[in-house]
């Protein structure tokens, strides 16, 4: 079969080998569509490798797929289902898991970097980890693992007033898909979106929300209010500053990237006498994925727009080069074998 493969960092290139073979109570997947996000970028880039990873990898954690083969009992999934592996496979005894905090789960693998990923022509995954997504558009369908599973935890985390106000920091695939949630979670909140440039600005008003450009904080707090909460996505060292200066005293900064580098709060007198608090917010658990299908199938989440992007697997390469240019109306960027 054909796969994508970090070989380390500055080298990526479409190799073949031998398909998956399903362990035991794993499923093996014929990959219909895979997401490429900003955390395949940066181990191509050189971020360090978690403990115990070592190159060559295949990236890709968001992947819409056809069950194509079982090895054991399945429960409700079956052969010729198109399902969703959730990205994570969390040890289910530790504190965290036993928690109901999967997604802290410290030894959990995770697709496309402990184990090979959806950039390629198969997959496997454990059974318990697929949500069913049968009816939906593959393609919209495979970038709800992480972009939006990823949005609908952060809001959990982030508890937003009903009418509260929300600043959004970054409309990349999660930030948009934040967005969009918020809209259908918290209606009645006002939601605000600061991005990095005025067609991005012009792309999120087409949504409905008001966008400003980074260099406008001023005037956001002056048209809308300051926030009570502010989630940050851009994975830019320079924002968490930027976005505690929105919060109105007893606001919280909600940090979602997965970036090298060490945070900046900014002053720390103004951050401490408003008592700012800061929340980190990771991936999402499995019932989140869950929650997101529900809304998409009972048509109240639409996040066909977010793909902008569309490249067959033997191309998929040239993503890369376009997650390090950013060009305007990048959002979500979908390779299909």
């Amino acid at each position: 079969m054909r796969r994508i493969t970090i070989n380390g960092p500055g080298s990526v290139r479409l190799d073949t080998t031998g398909p998956p073979s399903p362990r035991p109570g794993w499923a093996r997947i014929r990959v219909v569509a895979c997401g490429i996000c900003g955390t395949d970028a940066h181990y191509l880039r050189g971020m360090p490798l978690p403990p115990g990873v070592s190159y060559p990898l295949v990236p890709g954690h968001e992947v819409a797929g056809v069950v194509t083969e079982l090895n054991g009992p399945a429960g409700d999934i079956a052969v010729g289902d198109l399902v969703l592996p959730h990205l994570i496979t969390p040890c289910g005894a530790c504190e965290s898991c036993a928690s109901g905090r999967e997604q802290r789960c410290a030894t959990a693998p995770i697709l496309g970097i402990h184990e090979p990923g959806g950039l390629a022509d198969e997959l496997v995954w454990p059974v318990s980890r697929l949500v069913r997504a049968n009816g939906l558009d593959p393609v919209t369908a495979a970038i709800l693992p992480d972009a939006a599973a990823t949005a609908y935890h952060a809001l959990t985390v982030a508890g937003v007033p009903d009418d509260g106000v929300l600043c959004v920091f970054g409309a990349g695939g999660v930030g948009t898909a934040l967005v969009h949630l918020a809209r259908v979670l918290v209606p009645e909140a006002t939601v605000v979106a600061v991005v990095r440039s005025e067609a991005t600005r012009r792309r999120v008003a087409e949504l409905g929300v008001p966008a400003f450009t980074a260099g406008r904080l001023k005037e956001l707090r002056r048209e809308v209010g300051p926030a009570d909460v502010a989630i940050d996505f851009t994975g830019s060292p320079e924002t968490p500053a930027q976005a505690v200066r929105t919060l109105r005293p007893g606001g919280r900064l909600v940090l979602g990237s997965v970036t090298p580098g060490d945070l900046n709060l900014g002053w720390i007198t103004s951050f401490v006498t408003r008592e700012i608090s800061v929340s980190g917010t990771y991936t999402s658990t499995i019932d989140d994925l869950r929650q997101v299908v529900a809304l998409v199938r009972d048509g109240r989440l639409d996040l066909s727009g977010m793909v902008s992007h569309r490249l067959p697997l033997d191309r998929a390469t040239e993503a890369f080069d376009l997650l390090d240019r950013r060009p305007d109306g990048l959002v979500r960027i979908v390779a299909q074998p």
